[in-house]
Formats: C-alpha cells, structure tokens, sequence
C-alpha cells in the first residue's frame, strides 16, 4: 500500500485496522489519525512492512484517547493480529469473588463474569487466595455450602454447628448480622484493615457493655485471628507507602520480561511475571503499554498509584481509564524517595529473571520441530511447551483422557497426567469425553499446579479438534491447537483446515512424536483400570477374601498375569493373606496348584 491510497483521514482520536484482504495485520490507537498513519510511510522496520503488507487501512473515530485505549484492547483481544504484542501468561490468575445475591458467599474463581459480583484479583500466588479465603471461612460466618445461586437446605450444615455460618440456607440468619458481616469481609479485602479492627473492637466492647461475654470472646478471636494473619503472612516493607502498584521491565534481543508487583497497605502481596518471545521490533513503550492493557482491563480493585518505570505516550490515558473503574488512579514515573526504590527493586528483579530465563532457554536448546511449528501454525512464538491430548476407551468403559508435556521438543514426564471421564452412560463419545478434558484441565486443580501451554496439540481429526476448542472456550482461554489425524498424519486447523507436511517434515516428527507418546500414556492408564476392574470383580467371589485382603492384593497387583504367576507360598506371604486363603484365590484364577512348586 502506498500514502497516496490511504483513505482521507481526520486529526482526532482513534483506532486504526492495517489489513491485507479480510485479515487484520496490526491495530493501534493515534490522538490524530491522520498524523500516526502517516507516519508509518516514514518508518523503518516493522511499521514500513506493515504499511507495505496491507492493501487498505479502516479507521474507528471515537471521543478521546481513552475510549481508543479501550477499543484497541477489545480489537487486538479479538483478532489477535499477527504484529501487534500479544501477552501470554503463564497462568490463570484467581479472583475472590462476593456474589450479588440476597445472602452473598465468598469464591475464588478463574474468570470474572458481569454478573454485578465484586471481585477481587487477579492474585499472583494462588496460595495466598486460598489463605485468605480459609481465613475468611474462619473468622466471618458467611455462608460456604448452600451453592450458587443460593438454595435452601433441610438441615444447617456443620459450620453452622461451629459458629461459622448464620445459617441462612434454613432461615436462622438475621438481615442486618448478615449484612455487617459482608461489610466486614469486604474491608479485609479492600485493605482496610485498621478500619475493620475499629469496627470489630466497637462491636466486642458493646458485647462486652450487655454483658454477653460469649459473643465478645467470639469478636476477640476474630480481632487476633485476622492480627495473625496480616501480621505474619505477608512481607513487610513499608507502612507508609500504602496502597500502590509498581512495574518493572527488562530485554534482551529478542525477548523481553515484564513483571507487576501489588502492595496493599505497604505489604508486599506478590508478583506476576511475563516472559515474552519475538519482540526484537516492537519498542519498549509498545511492550509495556500491551503489558498493562492487558492486565489492568481486568484488575480490580485498583490502588490510587500506578508507578512506571519510564514514560508511555498513553499514560495519561490509562489514568484516566482507571479512575473510570471506581476510584481515582494516578499513573506516574516516581522521581525521589522510596518509590524510586521500588521501581530500582522491580528493575533489578525483572533483569535477573530474564537472564535466568535465557539461561534456561540456552541449557535445554530448541527442537527444530517448534520453528517449524511456528511457521507452519502462524504462531507469534516458538510453541516451547505442548500439550497433547487423547481419549482412551474400550466401548465405553474405564474412559480415560491422557495429557503429556513436551517443553523444548523433549517429553517432562513428570506433569504428564490421565483423567477419568465422567458422565458418559454405558455409550462411548469422543467428542464430549475431549471436551471434558480440556474444561477440567483449564478450569479444576491442574491449571493452579500447570502452567500455560503455548500449543495444544489434539489425537484426532475436525470433530476432536472443534470439541477441545469448545473445552477451552468453556474455560474462558484462547490457546492455539492443532489436531494430527491419524493414517495421512494430516494437521487439522479449528477452521477446517488441513495442511499435509512430507514425513521428514521436523515439525511433523515432533508432533507424531508427542501424539504416540500421549497415546501410549492413556492405553497403559486404560489398562491399569481395567485390570484393576477384572481383579475386583474376581476378588468379590471368593471364600474368605473379605475388604481388607482384597485391597492388600489391588496394592500388590495391577494385572491378572501378575498375580497367575504367584506360587502359593509367594501369595501366602503378603501382609494379611495366609496359606488357605492364597489357595482361594489361584484356585479362582483356574491357576493349577500342583504344578506350582516352591518359590526359587
């Protein structure tokens, strides 16, 4: 495209869409359009390339600078355009969640939802959220098992019996108790302490006054309960400083880490870390603006204090951005004083992690399959760490899903995992028993211990692939995938696409690789269970082999062959069998005593 094509542009806000054909090569947002877009002609680089790739530019007007910071999150979210900075994060950080009811209960979640909850988050160590949530459990009687939405119970659950929950499921809670205890809770989530011990000092001092001792010792422990905690599980720096967020940035080459500490109340809750590859062309003030954009569409609540480590065009923008979302936010660079030393503290932990990371990098090397991968997919990275899935099964029974971890093009043997597929009604189902998969992986216990793949690869042609895509969209993420069928070991793209690569092809011998590897994984899995299946059914059938026996003889043994080769003296000497009983069971295996000699 050449400056002369460019449609007639206006000098105000707005977004701008570079694309070739229907595909969208870049979004970016300009205070004038018709100075930004200009400028690209002028360029060197990755903006001259852009401007020369597409054949025609389409714009968005919108009010002001802020409205386009919002438009070009939500476009680039959508469209991820193949030269904008897309952040991939490692994990899929929890919220708290108090929902929006007649008797709100406290969660802890993995995606906000508008359902007018407050949400808390999103918190770098999930450790910590399930602190604070068992502290919340703990202390403030909200409600923890009658569901949501909420629903009515026959019977108060244990809690109440503890003097944990008021109850409400089985009307024994009372409106105005309830509501001051959420009112509680959500000081201790929004860093207000000092104001919740003032209140819950008030409230034991008038306990105290009516001489309800009880109650008065019940709000002590409440006091010293929540005292311990922010006392000791937090690390300390400095009180004065407050609520603030601050940021730190380092590259080197081709990579960039970018990391994101929260202090609530001068105490250090933790960090989040972005390691990003392929940015050798994207500038610094690019990296960090998709950094924040990123994170912040979704934070909540906001501190009154964003520090920065160097200047960014939009920054007044995002100020104005974030103070739309509740309180007023100020995003600045920190000239003196103990702020400088934050962001000295936040630069020189972002440099280490990067030369660590880069080391790793260095010591494992790189399969030539993951450059082919990227090539081939489309990917913005090298997809260093794979995923692979397949469903194992045998007409429908002991239905298993099989996961494997390769990182550099080498198998991590150790995160492989096997599921079992629950839900399926004597019939087998591919498609649901996939789908199933990958909601559990991404929404259960696994995505706290897992961290994020950069590629997903599925056993299994069009239909598995589309239902391991709506497994993800289940789970709220956008990951890439790709299907291998089997016999042409085709790739099968979510669109329906195929793309045939010549057998030599690297990326296709990694990918065959993985596939046998994930397959192999969930037969032997399937195996287990099935034999484990036929052992206890056998077991149930035999004189004198009652619950203790038969599960001494599941530890011991995995297959029937195993056990077939036992001698009756080998048998009689495992913990709790004896002589007769061992006879029993070979006797029900069919197994000949009397060709059985002595154990050699």
């Amino acid at each position: 495209m050449r400056l002369d094509d460019l449609p007639p542009l206006p000098e105000t806000p707005g977004v701008y869409l570079w694309k070739a054909g229907e595909t969208i090569l870049y979004v970016g947002k300009a205070k004038s359009l018709k100075a930004r877009v200009t400028s690209y002609f002028h360029s060197e680089g990755k903006s001259l390339r852009v401007s020369r790739e597409a054949t025609h530019l389409e714009f968005i007007l919108v009010r002001d600078e802020v409205e386009a910071l919002l438009l070009e999150a939500n476009l680039i979210k959508l469209h991820r355009p193949h030269y904008n900075v897309l952040m991939k994060d490692d994990k899929h950080y929890p919220f708290l969640k108090l929902t929006h009811e007649e008797w709100p209960m406290l969660m802890v979640v993995r995606r906000m939802q508008d359902d007018e909850s407050r949400y808390w988050g999103p918190f770098p160590d999930g450790g910590a959220v399930r602190r604070i949530k068992r502290l919340v459990d703990r202390v403030f009687p909200l409600r923890q098992n009658s569901g949501f939405p909420f629903k009515k119970r026959r019977f108060p659950c244990l809690n109440h019996s503890m003097g944990r929950c008021l109850a409400p499921c089985v009307d024994k809670a009372d409106r105005e108790q309830y509501a001051r205890v959420v009112r509680q809770v959500e000081h201790l989530l929004d860093g207000k302490v000092e104001e919740l011990y003032q209140s819950l000092e008030t409230q034991m001092g008038e306990a105290a006054k009516n001489q309800d001792f009880e109650r008065a010792a019940e709000i002590r422990d409440q006091v010293s309960a929540v005292r311990s905690f922010f006392g000791t599980t937090q690390q300390a720096y400095d009180p004065e400083l407050g609520d603030l967020d601050f940021l730190g940035f380092a590259r080197a080459g081709d990579y960039a880490m970018l990391q994101h500490y929260q202090m609530r109340g001068g105490q250090m809750l933790g960090r989040i870390s972005r390691f990003v590859e392929g940015v050798k062309e994207a500038s610094d003030a690019e990296l960090l603006e998709a950094f924040m954009r990123d994170y912040y569409l979704k934070a909540t609540p906001l501190p009154p204090l964003v520090l920065l480590p160097f200047e960014l065009e939009a920054q007044e923008a995002f100020s104005v951005f974030l103070s739309s979302k509740g309180r007023k936010v100020e995003v600045r660079i920190p000239q003196r004083g103990d702020k400088t030393r934050l962001i000295e503290l936040a630069q020189n932990n972002a440099q280490t992690t990067l030369e660590t990371e880069l080391k790793v990098l260095e010591r494992k090397g790189d399969h030539p399959g993951l450059k082919g991968l990227m090539e081939v997919l489309g990917l913005s990275r090298r997809p260093y760490r794979i995923e692979g899935y397949d469903i194992s099964n045998l007409l429908g029974e002991s239905v298993v899903g099989s996961i494997t971890v390769f990182e550099g093009g080498r198998p991590k043997k150790a995160e492989y995992r096997r599921i079992k597929i629950r839900g399926l009604k004597g019939q087998p189902d591919d498609f649901f028993s996939m789908e199933q998969a990958l909601t559990r992986r991404f929404t259960g216990s696994l995505s706290d211990n897992m961290p994020m793949p950069d590629l997903l690869l599925i056993d299994g042609g069009l239909g598995q692939v589309r239902a391991a895509k709506k497994g993800l969209e289940t789970a709220g993420l956008d990951i890439p995938l790709v299907g291998l069928a089997k016999r042409e070991e085709t790739l099968v793209l979510p669109d329906g696409t195929t793309i045939a690569l010549p057998l030599t092809h690297p990326a296709l011998q990694l990918l065959i690789y993985q596939r046998d590897e994930t397959h192999r994984n969930g037969v032997e899995f399937h195996r287990k269970l099935r034999s484990e299946k036929t052992l206890k059914s056998i077991f149930d059938d035999i004189p004198g082999i009652g619950p203790a026996r038969k599960l001494a003889l599941l530890n011991h043994f995995s297959t029937l062959e195993e056990l077939r080769a036992m001698s009756v003296d080998e048998l009689a000497r495992l913990p709790g069998l004896d002589r007769r009983s061992a006879q029993a069971v070979l006797k029900a295996l069919d197994a000949p005593l009397a060709s059985r000699g002595p154990p050699t």
